[in-house]
């Protein structure tokens, strides 16, 4: 990518922040999710 494609999508990153907000939580909670579910098969697994 070219330095001015990079800031066109910087800028429309910012003109959205709400929306990426949300993205961030919603990747992030389902992240835990799976740690957990990892975690949990480990536990059952390792018994």
């Amino acid at each position: 990518m070219s330095s001015q494609e990079i800031q066109t999508v910087s800028n429309l990153i910012s003109f959205h922040p709400p929306i990426i907000i949300g993205t961030l939580c919603i990747f992030m909670y389902i992240r835990g999710r799976f740690l957990e579910d990892m975690r949990n098969t480990t536990k059952k697994t390792s018994l």
